[in-house]
């Protein structure tokens, strides 16, 4: 299978819970590696709430320009959280997908 992998963490839940960018990149290449999936891109959005637009994280821009040309099977995160917390910027998004 080949996938995008999607990873965004504001500076505040950085620091409170340690959960890095580095930490969700690792998480999901292991996972990619143990089911044989390619990764076609990763897109990394730091230090951006989840609740902002999807037109103000520069990732999320890039991946969704991106698969105009490249069409993966699936976009990886880690938890729903990472992907949106906005449940309108959610479904535009879905939308566009």
């Amino acid at each position: 299978m080949k996938v995008f992998l999607y990873l965004r963490v504001s500076s505040e839940e950085q620091a409170k819970h340690g959960y890095s960018l580095d930490a969700q990149e690792e998480a999901l290449r292991d996972f990619c590696k143990r089911n044989d999936h390619i990764i076609l891109g990763v897109y990394r959005d730091e230090g951006i709430s989840g609740r902002k637009p999807y037109t103000k994280r520069p990732a999320m821009v890039q991946l969704l320009n991106d698969l105009e040309k490249v069409k993966p099977d699936i976009i990886l995160f880690t938890k729903l959280d990472r992907w949106f917390r906005n449940i309108k910027e959610y479904y535009r998004v879905q939308d566009i997908l």
